[in-house]
């Protein structure tokens, strides 16, 4: 379209684009037809894609949708090569599915393996780094669960599809306060000073500690926090 055909009056072409009205029910049908689609291809490709995406999850749903975004606007743009891809998609998420099944190293290429994020109080931060999760992100999380501190975990995995997996410390013991640290009359009231911790990475140590962190070699400490009850 030349720039002296564009004009803010014209109405008509900005509502209507360049097709004549009539294609908006047509628009409407497409959509519908692909509505339905998406579902049914939801549910062949498997549950798991509804609530936690894998990798390979996910590129099935993006490709999904980029297949067909075009096709649905486009009226020069058939229907039959976006419904063969989708049952190309389809096709494929089952044979990777059943090639998962019987081969637990393509399982684990496929869907990667799960990382511990967390041990006995103490962040890995290797884990973090490797799995490109902020120590401030993982804090949001945790307080989401109802983690006041890290003593309170056992351990913390970061599962293939990015979800937190918690397991609960039996024997609680004190850690690094994870609640914002605005929040100073809560901080108050969780501090223990009978033990101090990495503020880097959250191992405990004696209150008269002062050397380098023995688990990531940093120097920066602050005083223990319990966990308040309920």
């Amino acid at each position: 379209m030349k720039q002296d055909e564009i004009l803010l009056s014209d109405l008509t072409r900005i509502f209507f684009g360049q097709t004549p009205p009539i294609f908006l029910l047509e628009v409407v049908a497409r959509a519908l037809l692909f509505f339905v689609l998406i579902i049914l291809a939801m549910r062949l490709v498997g549950r798991r894609v509804a609530s936690q995406y894998t990798l390979i999850e996910l590129s099935a749903a993006i490709a999904l949708a980029g297949t067909i975004g075009v096709p649905l606007l486009d009226d020069k743009r058939g229907l039959l090569p976006p419904l063969l891809i989708v049952g190309g998609i389809v096709a494929v998420q089952h044979l990777l599915g059943f090639l998962s099944v019987h081969n637990r190293r393509l399982d684990r290429l496929f869907t990667g393996r799960a990382s511990v994020a967390l041990d006995d109080g103490r962040l890995d931060l290797s884990s973090l780094q490797s799995t490109a999760l902020s120590r401030e992100k993982l804090f949001s999380l945790l307080r989401g669960r109802g983690v006041q501190q890290l003593g309170q975990l056992s351990r913390v995995y970061i599962e293939p599809s990015g979800a937190l997996t918690l397991v609960w410390s039996d024997t609680p013991r004190a850690g690094l306060a994870i609640v914002p640290e605005n929040d100073s009359e809560l901080r108050a009231a969780m501090r223990d000073d009978r033990y101090r911790v990495c503020t880097r990475c959250g191992q405990l140590e004696a209150p008269a500690f002062d050397a380098r962190c023995r688990a990531c070699d940093a120097r920066q400490w602050a005083p223990a926090s319990v966990a308040l009850e309920d």
